[in-house]
């Protein structure tokens, strides 16, 4: 009887088990990661459809802000186009939403309250967000202690 050499193996988790229990939760998906390629990316489409301007450099983002949970997302990032020349209007965060794996920037009431409108929503601009869209976690919102 000849010798049987065993080689030690690892075994994963599915990734997709692993990234459904990472979206129950309120985080901030890493720096590389595909969750974060895919988000910008649909915030990437949204700058290259707007206002019928068609930028012609690929569009980069320094995030300053991104929490994500149950397929919603609210992100501050700046867009930065690699054409010097090319800029972008003043923005304020997206509310954006995950529906059959395509992230979608979507569309915010009115939201005035305080004057910072994206930057700062107030509590009456998180109820007209949770009245527009029932499902969104509001603990994604950055909402700044107020007096």
């Amino acid at each position: 009887m000849g010798a049987v050499a065993l080689a030690p193996t690892t075994v994963l988790a599915s990734p997709t088990k692993q990234a459904e229990a990472v979206a129950d939760k309120l985080h901030a998906p890493a720096e590389g990661s595909a969750e974060r390629e895919a988000i910008l990316d649909g915030l990437r489409r949204h700058w290259q459809a707007s206002e019928g301007k068609r930028y012609r450099g690929r569009i980069s983002f320094h995030v300053r802000y991104l929490k994500a949970h149950n397929s919603w997302v609210w992100v501050y990032a700046d867009p930065r186009s690699s054409i010097a020349t090319e800029g972008f209007p003043e923005n304020s965060g997206f509310l954006l939403h995950s529906e059959a794996g395509r992230w979608e920037v979507m569309k915010l009431p009115p939201m005035d309250d305080n004057g910072d409108g994206a930057f700062n929503p107030s509590p009456a601009d998180l109820k007209r967000i949770s009245k527009m869209y029932p499902s969104v976690p509001t603990d994604i919102i950055p909402v700044e202690k107020r007096r």
